[in-house]
């Protein structure tokens, strides 16, 4: 197992300085998915047979390059050696491959006249994609957002299972300790669970005269050569197009403010609601939490108390939204997600979950396929609170404009008090 290790290590170094791309502004076509390549049968080769595949024609993707990358991919990557298929439905290792012209050792061999057709079975892989870094650029966040963006459309296209790089990240740690001793673990087992992996993709992200400069390097995990390479060449995005689909963790310990929260404090008589960041009072081990006073009054504004984030999302990866919440006393609550078509994004809709808080912290989960359509939002709410016309009623989590926790007067009469909001996260299941 030795000599794998510097193999592995000298691979991840050569192409760390690899690529990245640019999110699109729409979500990506669905990229296709392959089942099988037909061929024909060119002769003997070696202890096996020689192959001439017929390699697919991708789709087009104009205007999106995470979509037109993602089809590069799959079409670069339908065959690599050292994979496990079956010829004709008999099993059968690839051994080498120059682009369409691959070589086969059937299990049980056997020969086979050239000329004869053949199909070859696709198997779908496992692919490990590595932080794209951004070299040149002031846009830091564009090699995530286009991580997240390819990441997507990999899994959508049927074609890869894809490991987590926080995974990845670990079992790297995990290899790094072991080969200094310092884990119980042996750098074999270690580099067991990255084998897990049949490709590895890593690439880099550069700025060059208003333009994204993206490079890509694909790596087959079991020979540690480089498969393919990928470059695409793409305009600068405008910040207003840019999404975050990154994880979120707000526990609100930071000592900044995030910017994107819209603090708000309304009426300096009764009714009211204000917003602000409770020093003294958190969830669990925090110290911190967001805190929304509100004197709700029935018949008389305002109606909603909120706290309000603003940040423009893709949250497309993310199964819902998970926080903790208390209140002075029991109240009904909801959370309230924006998002906005795609040709325009002054047509909004909301989606709402709803709540129990109690004065007691209590964990709150409320997955989005479970949000409904806000009716209210379609009457007034849109243009009252957004100032936008209210949208067609798709839940787009690819297009998030922003979301909101807090309290209807409708639901709760007239009230009183405050409500605690506290470690709010984005979830998968």
């Amino acid at each position: 197992m030795k000599p794998v290790m510097p193999l592995l290590a000298a691979a991840l170094a050569l192409f760390s300085w690899s690529c990245a791309t640019v999110a699109p502004t729409k979500a990506p076509p669905e990229p296709a998915s392959v089942l099988y390549l037909e061929g024909t049968v060119q002769g003997p080769a070696g202890n096996g047979l020689a192959l001439a595949m017929k390699l697919p024609e991708m789709g087009k993707t104009p205007g999106s390059p995470v979509g037109e990358i993602a089809q590069a991919l799959i079409r670069k990557s339908l065959i690599i050696e050292g994979m496990r298929t079956d010829v004709n439905g008999k099993p059968a290792t690839v051994g080498e491959v120059r682009g369409a012209t691959v070589t086969v050792a059937l299990d049980k061999p056997e020969p086979l006249p050239a000329g004869v057709p053949v199909r070859l079975t696709i198997p779908k892989k496992t692919i490990a994609i590595v932080d794209f870094d951004v070299i040149r650029g002031r846009e830091k966040d564009q090699g995530r957002v286009t991580l997240e963006g390819l990441t997507t459309a990999l899994i959508d296209s049927g074609q890869f299972n894809v490991v987590e790089r926080q995974k990845l990240k670990a079992v790297m740690n995990e290899l790094t300790l072991s080969q200094s001793g310092l884990a119980r673990e042996k750098p074999g087992d270690v580099l067991g669970k990255l084998m897990m992996a049949d490709l590895l993709l890593t690439g880099t992200l550069a700025e060059v005269a208003g333009e994204w400069d993206i490079h890509l390097r694909l790596v087959n995990v079991r020979t540690s050569q480089a498969m393919s390479a990928i470059h695409v060449k793409t305009a600068l995005l405008k910040a207003s197009e840019i999404r975050d689909s990154g994880p979120f963790d707000e526990t609100f310990e930071s000592p900044v403010r995030d910017p994107s929260w819209i603090m708000v404090a309304t009426g300096r008589t009764a009714p009211f609601f204000r917003t602000e960041l409770d020093r003294a009072d958190g969830s669990a081990d925090s110290g911190r939490s967001m805190r929304i006073d509100y004197r709700l009054v029935p018949g008389r504004n305002p109606e909603w108390a909120r706290i309000d984030n603003r940040k423009k999302r893709d949250l497309s990866l993310y199964d819902g939204i998970a926080f903790d919440a208390r209140a002075t006393e029991t109240v009904h609550a909801q959370v309230m997600v924006m998002t906005s078509m795609p040709d325009d994004p002054n047509r909004v809709d909301a989606w709402t979950g709803f709540f129990e808080a109690g004065p007691a912290w209590g964990r709150i989960r409320i997955p989005f396929a479970q949000m409904v359509v806000a009716r209210g939002w379609i009457k007034q709410g849109a243009a009252a609170m957004y100032g936008a016309r209210p949208g067609d009623q798709v839940l787009r989590l690819e297009r998030v404009e922003g979301f909101q926790i807090g309290l209807n007067q409708k639901m709760n009469g007239d009230v009183a008090g405050s409500l605690w909001v506290d470690g709010i996260r984005f979830y998968r299941d």
